[in-house]
């Protein structure tokens, strides 16, 4: 018997089509991140990568695109096959991007595909030595009692929104010093030019740990391993600072359920194993694996977050 033309042909795509997904990945994975080599996204990217190379059964290539706040990598990884073979690092601020560029590589992060949520870094309220606060509370009151006579440095808009609500949140008033990056700031508040900074914990925790820097509050959910003795700022009376610091794995728009799905799998068995949730646990993330439904949701709710800070700070598009 002759099947119809079009049942035909329905069926013989779908025998093509199914041992292309039972193939993958038949070649190397690109893993695109949009921070320079050596910072704690780029680290934790490095640490997943060879686990989750052994779990597809290929080589996990990690590649730095740094620049233009994230949007070189992101573009990179738009303008690719949606085959699964090129991922993105994302980060949640760059969900700021079409907020804040005016040629932002896309009008929403959701147009990406989102694939497995990894964890969100932990942030420090860090403070120089010159400042007499041991507590929240001593800041506050120190910075009352000084309105504008204090610089804060911030590295990315992440740390602007941090900085910024603290303030907010406590009534108080300082002067807002804008760097490149945790590079550029770090020395300035090793020397007391800066006096205080809401930075990634693991960058500054070596310097807490040798004098250079008092370590105030944590900006995270819950307490940090690395730092169990320090309250978050939620436990020190400041529930409203939050800054959205997830990382995650994205893929090109229109990549096949299938592949996502695997993926997803492969990452969150990975994170599942105890050898690289300590790796990454001791660079200050919380590991929080999650499927792209989740991940989806996530995006969802934090670019509300950024667009309303955004808003309220009358921050420029460029």
């Amino acid at each position: 018997m002759r099947l119809p033309a079009a049942l035909s042909a329905v069926l013989c795509a779908a025998l093509a089509a199914a041992p292309a997904a039972a193939r993958y990945p038949s070649k190397p994975v690109r893993l695109v991140l949009s921070t320079p080599a050596g910072g704690p996204s780029d680290t934790a990217a490095r640490a997943l990568a060879p686990s989750l190379a052994k779990s597809l059964g290929q080589p996990v290539i990690v590649e730095n695109k740094p620049g233009a706040n994230g949007a070189i990598a992101v573009q990179a990884v738009m303008a690719a096959p949606p085959d699964g073979y090129t991922l993105l690092w994302g980060i949640a601020s760059m969900a700021t991007l079409p907020l804040v560029q005016k040629s932002a590589p896309f009008q929403s992060m959701a147009e990406l595909t989102p694939v497995s949520l990894v964890g969100s870094f932990a942030f420090g309220l860090f403070v120089h030595p010159a400042v007499p606060a041991r507590s929240v509370s001593e800041f506050v009151a120190y910075l009352r009692a000084r309105p504008d006579q204090l610089n804060y440095a911030t590295g990315t808009l992440g740390e602007y929104m941090a900085g910024a609500r603290l303030l907010k949140s406590s009534g108080t008033t300082a002067l807002r010093v804008p760097y490149r990056g945790g590079q550029q700031l770090m020395p300035d508040l090793l020397a007391g030019r800066i006096q205080f900074n809401i930075g990634p914990l693991a960058g500054g925790l070596p310097h807490v740990r040798e004098g250079k820097l008092g370590l105030l509050a944590v900006l995270a959910p819950q307490r940090s391993a690395l730092a169990p003795d320090t309250p978050t700022l939620a436990e020190a009376g400041m529930p409203s600072v939050v800054l959205p610091t997830w990382q995650a794995i994205l893929a090109p728009p229109g990549t096949p359920r299938d592949i996502v799905e695997r993926l997803s799998r492969e990452v969150g068995r990975s994170l599942g194993e105890a050898a690289l949730r300590g790796q990454l646990e001791q660079l200050g993330l919380l590991v929080q694996a999650a499927g792209p439904d989740v991940l989806a949701a996530t995006i969802a709710r934090d670019v509300e977050t950024w667009r309303a800070f955004v808003r309220d700070y009358d921050i420029p598009r460029e």
